[in-house]
Order: C-alpha cells, then structure tokens, then sequence
C-alpha cells in the first residue's frame, strides 16, 4: 500500500520540477553567447538601453554567456589588447532568443542562433 503512494508523490515532485524549470527558462531574456575568435585578449562591455556590463576579459578561443532580463538593442564594445576599440553593429534581442557574438581582429560578427 504505501509503495504506490510513494511512486505517485515522487511523481508529482518531478512534474512540478520540470514544469517549474521549464517556466523559469522561458522567462529568460534573450541569451548572449560571446566568443573571442581572435588571438588576443579583448575586453568587452555590453550596453543596451540606459545600461552596460562590463563582461571583462575574455581570452582567445574563450566563449562566455551573457543573460539580461530586458528586451533591447544591445551593442558590444571591444577593446583590443593592442589598444584599438571596436563596436558591434546593434542586434535586437526578445525574451528566448540566443544571439551569437563572434570577435575576431577584423570585425564583430553579431547574428541570432538560427542565422545562416
């Protein structure tokens, strides 16, 4: 007898769970994923709206996530570890998406996760 209802509770905590992971994931803004593809350090900051992050540095090769709860232009700025600065071009980004930043020397490659 008390088998059953410990197979039935532990299945209502893991619906609940999932459901509650699920629900809270898709309340996410937009998904962020920077990646330095150039040979040097770069430092980052990303800005959108009246708001910035300073991201730091990211090494060569590293990739790093960003997570905002806004739905904006963002815009990042690089700076080199040579001293030269670059902008992104802005991208708007809503709640679920995942946008890819590409950094490389020559340019800042911005696109949505489903871009070809």
């Amino acid at each position: 007898m008390r088998s059953p209802q410990l197979f039935l509770g532990t299945l209502i905590v893991v619906a609940v769970s999932t459901t509650y992971i699920f629900v809270r994931e898709a309340s996410l803004g937009p998904r962020f994923r920077i990646s330095n593809d150039s040979v040097q350090n770069v430092a980052v900051t990303a800005a959108w709206r009246d708001q910035s992050r300073d991201l730091g540095t990211i090494e060569p090769g590293a990739t790093i996530s960003l997570t905002v709860r806004d739905e904006a232009k963002m815009t990042f700025s690089v700076r080199y570890a040579d001293g030269s600065e670059m902008n992104s071009k802005p991208v708007y980004s809503t709640s679920g998406m995942t946008i890819n930043v590409s950094i490389t020397r020559e340019r800042i490659d911005v696109g949505h996760d489903d871009d070809t």
